[in-house]
């Protein structure tokens, strides 16, 4: 007879993360929907949580055009799953581990940590594309040259307070170094703010997207690999924003 792992309300809320994907059958969907029938309201609470902040991670990584993950992330999750009992799960946990590495890169993709501080930057739930951004009435683009040569262009449109970064001419920043974009609110001594890391170079196909609040200047910088809490270099070009 198979192993059949305790049906715990731990398990039940384990369950959230495929079926906010959708990655569960019409029949398995129907036996967890009876299960958190009879599950206590706070566990009510917390699967429909988990679902609803899933749905924003997924519309998130839509939105922003994000890049697929690094090939070592998921060969760095599966290395950070404790190691006790792993080889022992039952087979059907085994099977649920289908999702878990995509569930995963697509959190650190887009929830917090440094994961989306250094590669896509931090953009509130629901940013629209920029394809969207392209068509807001209020939509404007600006222009500043780049130290070392070719330009930045950055289209805005205030009232989504959202900035579509893309390079023109720019090279590549020396080995061992990225570039990395900020937010400079006004003032005689701002302190910056990181918007992002970029992994390569943004371009009209494949922008870089960012919120931003009135008035500050989106600067772009040159910092060692993996990003600085505060720019370390004068950056290379400042676009004032409205």
């Amino acid at each position: 007879m198979a192993d059949i792992p305790p049906r715990s309300d731990a398990e039940l809320l384990d369950l959230a993360y495929p079926c906010a994907l959708d990655a569960v059958g019409d029949i398995e969907r129907r036996h967890i929907e009876e299960r958190l029938a009879k599950a206590d309201p706070a566990v009510q609470q917390a699967f429909s949580d988990t679902v609803e902040r899933m749905h924003e991670v997924m519309a998130r990584v839509a939105a922003l055009d994000a890049q697929a993950p690094p090939p070592e992330l998921e060969a760095r999750i599966l290395a950070a799953l404790p190691d006790d009992g792993r080889a022992d799960l039952p087979s059907a946990w085994q099977r649920r581990m289908r999702w878990v590495v995509p569930v995963a890169a697509a959190a650190c993709l887009v929830i917090g940590g440094s994961v989306i501080a250094d590669r896509i930057g931090d953009a509130p739930p629901g940013v629209p594309g920029a394809e969207q951004v392209h068509r807001q009435p209020d939509a404007r683009t600006l222009t500043k040259p780049v130290t070392g040569g070719g330009t930045v262009v950055v289209e805005v449109s205030p009232q989504q307070r959202l900035a579509v970064v893309a390079f023109d001419g720019v090279a590549t920043p020396p080995s061992g170094r990225v570039y990395q974009v900020w937010l400079l609110p006004a003032g005689t001594d701002p302190k910056a703010r990181s918007a992002g890391v970029l992994d390569g170079l943004p371009s009209a196909a494949r922008p870089f997207v960012t919120a931003f609040d009135p008035g500050e200047t989106l600067a772009v910088s040159i910092e060692p690999l993996g990003g600085s809490p505060a720019p370390t270099t004068t950056p290379i070009t400042g676009v004032p924003l409205p």
